[in-house]
């Protein structure tokens, strides 16, 4: 037997490793320029770094800004995590002038740093999103917390204080996503602007949290109203008006209390005053015995000429942060949250499912309130899986897709909300909002269709076209986008033969366009629709007649209803067995009957 030396032996050969290529990406801003004027308070910027291998703990961004109103000793700083040479970071501006400082944190030193300079101008003309909190008369004043969340003092996140400033930072991250989501689809960076208030700054740390014998710190922040109801915590909490409820019967009526209450607190919840609230239930709580979310619905409406108001009730809130610092914890945290709190939609066993449905599901009740309805996206709960993915790099928000986002249709709709303006936009007038989508088959009118490759599907918005969707079977959609052109598109033509050649004819063809108002027109199968001649010619004679749709806005955006078809008599069999034409056409305009 032979033995082995534990000693190395110098003469071996030694094992050599290949070097591994690293690119190296430079520390940038993706999604901010230096010098860009911004028109809200909150933003989420988007960076590119450096991906590293190390301990992620000790990789993050460190994100100041100065002029700082939040503290008189120096500018607040926060931290954010970086995952795969990706980063994200919130911000919120000061009115002017702000130059923010990016700070690259490796290996415990600071490997690379940034500043730009950005200025926030205030629209203080446009109308804002409004903040309520509705309280029972007799309510407690606490929210539903796990135990799991308490902490240190148990109403840290179970108070009053802490519901509202869990309402004002939500508010925050709804603002900064509405902005980033708009300037992705080239809409400009624009975002609803919030109603605020000079009180204690509760969206930093230190604001919310004060040291005895200092003074407080002050802030310009979202203001959010305390709405006293005049229903009590066991009418609020009554399972038959519990949205929850399958067998309730009146399970709208928390939407119909607050709105009561909003009107009959005054200004600015007045019907003249036409405001949009996002509305919070303070007093919903889950029931462990009746195994239901109780105090709580997630409704919107949108009234153009009154109150739009969108609710949701405080039982998730506990999962929400209260101030800048808490935002990437809340969006990271897989804590399971326990058994004493809902589990709203079977999404909500983790602090980070609580949160993302909590923030993503109440902007979806606000998304009714600005008109939205239920599309793709946020207004599908699109937020459940993805929500986090909009404000922090991380592991946990590696989804191929963000189904967190607006669908264009809803982004467009806003647009024309004074809510959402920009300096430079143009006057949106009356023509331009009730501007249909037109789908047309175009043809020379001296006669028949032809092969000549002259035919043309004409697709035509006078507010302008945003985008054409060609879906034929299961096939990929064929997707023509106007967003990014410079000048508005009003119309586009497709050939027909080159639509015949392209596509499938034994599949139905649907096309859907979108106008940059909003508007939709869908075709269910356009191959259905080239049978038809658009005209009908008079034989004998030069007269065209051109056939129009006569559905409502509704139906031609739906596409899932039969059309009644056309149908052309110019020649009747008379008693003699003969074909007779036609001598005179009676066209009727009026009311169809009751």
């Amino acid at each position: 037997m032979t033995k082995r030396s534990l000693s190395p032996d110098a003469s071996a050969t030694r094992r050599r490793v290949k070097p591994v290529l690293v690119e190296h990406q430079p520390f940038q801003i993706t999604n901010l320029e230096d010098g860009e004027v911004i028109y809200q308070t909150c933003i989420v910027v988007h960076g590119k770094c450096q991906s590293f291998d190390d301990v992620h703990e000790t990789n993050f961004i460190s994100v100041s800004s100065s002029p700082d109103i939040h503290n008189g000793t120096g500018a607040a700083v926060h931290h954010w995590p970086l995952h795969q040479g990706r980063w994200s970071a919130l911000v919120t501006l000061t009115p002017g002038i702000n130059t923010l400082v990016f700070q690259l944190h490796h290996a415990g030193g600071i490997s690379s740093e940034l500043r730009i300079a950005v200025s926030y101008l205030p629209l203080l003309q446009l109308p804002p999103l409004h903040l309520a909190i509705l309280v029972a008369k007799d309510s407690p004043l606490l929210i539903d917390c796990p135990p799991a969340k308490y902490g240190a003092i148990s109403t840290a996140h179970s108070s009053l204080d802490a519901a509202v400033a869990k309402l004002r930072m939500s508010a925050y991250m709804w603002q900064a996503l509405t902005a980033e989501d708009f300037r992705q689809k080239g809409l400009g960076r624009r975002s609803f602007r919030l109603e605020e208030e000079w009180t204690p700054n509760t969206t930093i740390q230190s604001g919310h949290q004060p040291i005895p014998g200092e003074r407080s710190v002050m802030g310009a922040v979202p203001k959010v109203h305390i709405i006293r109801s005049d229903k009590t915590v066991a009418e609020l909490r009554d399972a038959q008006v519990a949205q929850q409820n399958p067998n309730g019967r009146d399970r709208d009526a928390l939407h119909n209390y607050f709105e009561t209450a909003l009107a009959t607190s005054g200004p600015p919840f007045e019907s003249q005053c036409r405001p949009v609230v996002a509305g919070m239930l303070l007093d919903s709580h889950y029931s462990i015995t009746q195994s239901m979310i109780l105090g709580h619905a997630a409704l919107g409406c949108h009234k153009p000429d009154g109150i739009s108001l969108g609710i949701f009730g405080s039982h998730l809130a506990y999962s929400w942060p209260r101030f800048m610092e808490e935002v990437p914890a809340c969006l990271t945290d897989m804590t399971p949250t326990g058994d004493t709190v809902g589990n709203d939609n079977g999404e909500c066993d983790t602090m980070r499912g609580a949160c993302f449905v909590g923030q993503g599901a109440f902007l979806h009740e606000v998304g009714h309130a600005f008109g939205a309805g239920h599309t793709t996206g946020i207004m599908a709960r699109g937020y459940s899986k993805t929500w986090g993915a909009n404000f922090v790099a991380h592991p946990t928000n590696d989804a191929a897709k963000n189904d967190a986002k607006w669908d264009l249709q809803d982004a467009l709709k806003f647009r024309l909300l004074p809510h959402f303006a920009l300096p430079g936009d143009e006057p949106v007038t009356d023509a331009v909002k009730q501007a249909s989508v037109k789908i047309e088959i175009d043809l020379d009118r001296e006669g028949e269709k032809t092969q000549d490759g002259k035919e043309g599907l004409r697709v035509s918005c006078v507010a302008g076209l945003a985008q054409v969707n060609i879906q034929n079977g299961d096939r990929d959609p064929v997707i023509h986008d106007f967003m990014g052109r410079p000048d508005r598109t009003s119309y586009t033509q497709l050939s027909i033969a080159n639509v015949r050649q392209e596509f499938d004819q034994s599949e139905p063809l649907a096309i859907t366009a979108l106008g940059q108002n909003g508007r939709v027109r869908v075709i269910k199968n356009a191959w259905a629709m080239l049978l038809e001649n658009p005209y009908v010619f008079v034989p004998g004679s030069d007269v065209v007649l051109t056939k129009r749709s006569v559905r409502s806005d509704d139906l031609e955006a739906r596409g899932d209803h039969e059309d009644i078809r056309w149908a052309m008599l110019l020649r009747h069999r008379g008693q003699d067995g003969q074909l007779h034409r036609a001598t005179s056409i009676d066209l009727r305009v009026g009311n169809m009957p009751s």
